[in-house]
Formats: structure tokens, sequence, C-alpha cells
């Protein structure tokens, strides 16, 4: 059987359109694909978008709070962080292109997370940490550890992207003796002899820096103008030698930094410039001053007059040998029962003088001496007054003596008054009493005017017999006034025992300070019947020299051009002198701060060679061993009532994942 095939034919319009439709299908698959990941793509980002949006409102709400913190931590009243809860109250959105809802952790609205730990900020040792700081490497301070946090929640968008940011901070009170070397103001340096430095140097200005000889710095040198080799354009001297200066430092590549950022001791209300820094020493204004309660206000403990333990004035009519002298002193504790006590007088002086007394005493202190005597003075035994002469100013110097010596012996000794209140202070140990260590802060007002003969009188405070201080804790003596010191200051710790003098070791000292508007060194061979006619041959020092170890808190006379040219007499001559050193050893270890002009001590510099059109010089340069107490770079080992910087110290900012 022949079986016949027979031929199909391919409908190939058919086939074309089944391949199209596949092509198409894949095609409007591809386009759906696309479509879908581009519309997820733009969800992304438009979430992305509001996500970072929601972490600026939420950031911003953080800098609302960190701004009001950090104004009032600089005006020295840093409150709990429920004070600042609310600071986003007021935040106005109107012209935000999304608004939204600020919520602190807990999701309360229109408030934010602060925590502050102490909660209340104090100047006590319970929270002194190291600061967490490139600017102060190996610093400390008193610190308020801060975490701010805030979530930002958009409104009416179609998606709910909440951020959460929070911030770290550190609100640092920083001791400023700390820093080796800080000015408020420009500051000169032309040493003639060699000089070394170890402390930490910090301008707010320009340092002039044109050294006659080797200057050496051994810590970071900063300024917030300007570094320059150049002399000062005020200093008088028209110097021509310049030796360049060594940094033995590795910070900033070895050098001198220039355009730092300023660091301030700004003062409750008013800015940080040097003629209001004076405040701090002066009497406290109208309505904040010691007894009242606003005077123990952190606000107001910046005046060392609210601060000191003990406040000592004097009567107006001074040292004058015929009206004697008459003294008060208040023990000062705020968490006394009494805020404010006034001491009792120990001494008293008499006279039988007639004129100028009109009243008199029916009864002669001095069995068998007769009637018609007067008690003209009433004090203590280690405060009193004395004159002599400033040859700088070419003044009259009336000064409030305090000898550390004595004040030593009425604090410890039982017998006195002034036992039971370094008791009630805290003793020794500082485990007695209210305030936590013994006595260890004498702040002195010079009340005298200038007296009939005696024209241009200068106020003023002397510390004398200071070779060892009344304890361990220290002592901080500070006045408005130029302060004068007489003879080794602080240079043993037991009258028996080992000396820190005319040695940078200060391992047998305690911490000190000294605070006024001038600090002049007086040596051990002082004489106060030195007269503005005593040759400065006839005032010459002990030939091993003498040794002040505390830190120095004063103004300078800056370098000027009044008329001629007026040189402060720079970092070399920051402590003052009066005396034919002839090379003798003037060995000072502590920390050198100005911080303002000097008010009464206003005299300029004049070098110790005879310059045409400046008076005969007043002094002859010692050997300057100068340097930085190590022990204030340690967390416990400030003076008392020491000073503060203020300082914000900014920590990482952290958001959670999303």
């Amino acid at each position: 059987m022949q079986i016949q095939f027979i031929p199909v034919r391919k409908t190939n319009s058919g086939f074309a359109l089944a391949i199209t439709l596949c092509f198409l299908a894949v095609s409007l698959l591809t386009f759906a694909y696309i479509m879908y990941l581009t519309s997820s793509s733009a969800t992304v980002t438009s979430r992305n978008n509001l996500y970072n949006m929601s972490q600026a409102a939420a950031e911003g709400a953080v800098e609302m709070a960190v701004a009001q913190m950090n104004r009032d931590f600089l005006y020295q009243s840093l409150n709990p962080g429920t004070v600042y809860w609310m600071a986003v109250t007021n935040l106005v959105q109107t012209n935000w292109p999304v608004q939204f809802k600020i919520t602190d952790t807990n999701g309360v609205q229109n408030q934010i997370s602060v925590n502050i730990f102490p909660q209340t900020w104090q100047q006590q040792a319970t929270n002194v940490a190291q600061l967490n700081s490139s600017r102060f490497p190996n610093m400390y301070g008193y610190v308020a550890e801060c975490t701010v946090t805030a979530n930002a929640t958009p409104l009416n968008q179609s998606y709910d992207m909440t951020a959460t940011v929070s911030q770290k901070l550190q609100m640092a009170g920083i001791p400023v003796f700390q820093f080796g070397v800080f000015y408020n103001l420009d500051m000169d340096l032309s040493n003639g002899k060699p000089m070394t430095m170890n402390g930490k140097t910090f301008v707010n200005g320009i340092i002039w820096m044109y050294p006659q000889n080797t200057m050496t710095f051994n810590d970071l040198v900063e300024a917030t103008l300007v570094v320059t080799n150049h002399d000062n354009p005020n200093d008088q001297q028209n110097l021509t030698t310049y030796t360049a200066p060594t940094y033995n430092f590795t910070a900033n590549g070895g050098k001198a930094l220039d355009k730092a950022t300023a660091v301030s001791m700004p003062l409750n209300g008013v800015n940080s410039n040097p003629t209001n820094v004076e405040a701090i020493l002066n009497l406290p204004p109208a309505g904040v001053g010691a007894p009242l309660d606003a005077a123990y206000e952190s606000s107001n403990q910046m005046y060392l007059y609210n601060k000191c333990d003990l406040i000592v004035s004097n009567a107006t009519t001074g040292t004058n040998a015929i009206f004697g002298t008459n003294f008060v002193i208040y023990y000062q504790d705020k968490s006394g029962a009494n805020t404010f006590t006034k001491l009792t007088n120990e001494t008293f002086t008499f006279s039988n003088k007639v004129s100028p007394y009109s009243v008199y005493t029916t009864n002669s202190p001095y069995p068998g001496a007769g009637t018609n005597w007067v008690k003209i003075a009433a004090g203590f035994p280690w405060v009193t007054n004395v004159a002599f002469y400033d040859f700088r100013e070419s003044d009259n110097v009336k000064a409030v003596q305090v000898d550390v010596a004595r004040l030593g012996v009425w604090l410890y000794d039982p017998a006195s008054q002034g036992y039971r209140w370094n008791q009630q202070c805290g003793g020794s140990d500082g485990a007695n009493g209210t305030k936590g260590h013994p006595i260890d802060s004498v702040y002195v007002y010079n009340n005298i005017t200038s007296l009939a003969g005696s024209p241009g009188t200068l106020p003023a405070v002397r510390v004398v017999n200071g070779a060892q201080l009344p304890s361990s804790k220290g002592l901080t003596i500070a006045t408005p006034f130029p302060l004068y010191v007489k003879g080794d200051y602080n240079i043993q710790q037991a009258a028996a025992g080992p000396y820190s003098k005319l040695t940078t070791d200060t391992s047998h000292t305690y911490p000190a300070a000294l605070m006024g508007d001038a600090i002049t060194i007086l040596s051990s061979s002082w004489s106060d019947t030195y007269n503005s006619s005593t040759a400065l041959s006839s005032r010459n020092v002990p030939a091993g020299g003498d040794t002040v170890n505390a830190a120095a808190l004063e103004g300078i006379v800056p370098s000027t051009y009044a008329g001629k040219k007026q040189y402060s007499g720079g970092l070399e001559n920051f402590l003052r002198l009066e005396e034919n050193w002839n090379g003798a050893t003037l060995c000072y270890n502590g920390s050198i701060v100005v911080m303002f002009p000097s008010i009464y001590a206003t005299n300029y510099w004049v070098g110790p060679s005879q310059l045409t059109g400046y008076p005969a010089p007043y002094y002859s340069v010692p050997t300057r061993q100068w340097g930085f107490d190590a022990n204030f770079k340690t967390q416990f080992g400030q003076p008392p009532a020491s000073p503060q910087i203020k300082a914000m110290i900014r920590g990482q900012w952290s958001t959670p994942s999303q």
C-alpha cells in the first residue's frame, strides 16, 4: 500500500505574532520591574531624605538646649537637667518645609532629655575628671558630664521617619593654675638671661617674642592671634639681638601655634575682657557680696571676697604710727550657723598721748601708770600695718601685713580663738568641720586713704615669714591691691624638714597662691627703712638668693606708647623687683597668670640699664630660675580658691541605625 504525504505549509504570520507577543510580555515585565525599582528607589530616597531632615530637626533641638546650657555655665550657673527639658517649647517651625514633633526619650512631646551628672554643677573635688579634649591634653577640671537627647518625628508625611540624636558634653571649670603661663592680654618676652618654661603657655592675644638669650619651652605654646618673633614695637629698649626660642614638644610639629581658640574666664553677666576680670579680686557689686545669701550662689563665688575663709580689713587710718591700726576679721562659712562671724579682737594698743585724742579710758592698762590712757588700736597677733617705700612706683606703701608663721600658731594653738574657727572649718585633716578643709584662704582689703602729709599713699598687702605654710592644704592670699612677698615663701613642710629652696623640686611644698594687683618680691634682706634716697647699691639681697613657690595671679602695665615707648617688662619681669640682685638667684616655681592691667601699681617698667629719658633703674637683674610647679598638673594639687576658666567640651554625636 502506498502512502502519500501531503505537505503542510507553515503560517508565518501567526508565528511572528507569537514571537512578538513574547517579546512584548518580556518588555512589559522589564518595564514593570524598572518602574518598580524606580518607585522603590524613589521611596527609599524619599524616606532617606525625610530621615535626614528628622535628624537635622532633632539635632537642632539638641543645639537649642546646649546653647542655653553653655550660656548658663559660662556665667557660673549651670542648672539641673530638668531646667533644660523645655528648651524646645518655643521652637518656631513656620518656614520649615516639614513640621516635626519633638519628644524626649520617653515620648513626651515638646521637651527633650537632658542628663547632667552631678545634677548641680559644683566646684568640688568630688567631680574632678580628666578633660576629653585635644585642646587641654593631660589637664583636669571640675566637670559636669552631660548627655542631651531629642527625638524628631515628621508630621503629615507618608512615612514615620523618627530620628533620635544624642550629644555628650563636658562642662568643665578648669583651674587656671594648670598653665605654666596664662595671659589674658598680649604677652611680651625679651629675656636677657636664659629661661626655661616647663608648663603650657596660652595667650589670649599676641605673643611678642624677641629673646636676647636662650628661651626654652618644654610644653605647648599657643596664642589666639599671632606668635611673632619680633620685638614689641613699644619696647623702649630698641633691641637688636635675637635668639631663636627652642621648642621641646611634639604637638603642633614642635612649633608655637597661633590663631588658637580663645579660652576665657567669663564673669557673671560680664564678658572676660581684661579690665572686667579684675573684678574677681575686688569687692563684689552691691547685692551679691557676703554675707548676703546671693554671695554663695555659684554665679557669685568667682569673687574671692565671697569665697575665702577669712576676710581681713583695717581702719581707714591705716599704718600711721600715731593713729595706730584697728583690724576686723570675719570667718566665712555658708554652711555654718552664722554665715559671716565677726571675730573678737585679741590685741590692743594704748596711748597716754594728749593730742590728738580727746577721749580717755578711766583706768590705766598698766599698773601705776596713771590715768588718761586711751585704747587706740585693736587687732590680732598675725596681722599688723607696716610702711615702706616702693622704688618702681616712687610711692610710700601703707600695707596690711600678714605674718604666715603667726597665722599658723593662731590656727593650731588651742589657746587661740583661731583654733576654734579652724576646727569648725575642718581642722587639720578636714574631717571635723563643715567646709571639709582647714582655714586655707585669706582675703585682705586695705581701707587706708591718703593720710595728711602722705599724698599718693599706695595701699597694699605684704606677706612675711611664709617659709612654712599652716597646713598641708596650702594657703591662698588674695587682695585687690598690690601684693608684696618678703623672703622665702613655701619652701618647707616642717621646720626641721628638707627644703625646696633654690631648686625646681617642689616635693617639700604645699599648694599656694598669691593674687593681687601686682606682685613684688622683696628679699629676706629687705629693710623697711629704705627710702627714696637709698641707693640701689645699698639694697643688696642675700648672696644665695631667695625662693617663692606659689601660683601668682596679677595685673601688669602693658606695653604702650604714651608720649614715648613703654615696655611691660615682659614675662621675664612678671615678678617685680626692688633690689640689687646682682646675679643672685631668684627661684620661682608656680604658675604665671596675667589677667588684667594693673589698677594701683601703674608705673611703667624701666630696665636695669640707664635709658635716655627714663629714671635710674630700681633693681639689678637676678639669675632667674623659674619653672612651672608640676604639682598643679595633678587633679588635687591646686591651691585653695583657684580661679577657673570655663570650657564646653563636645564629645561624639550618636544616632541609632535605621
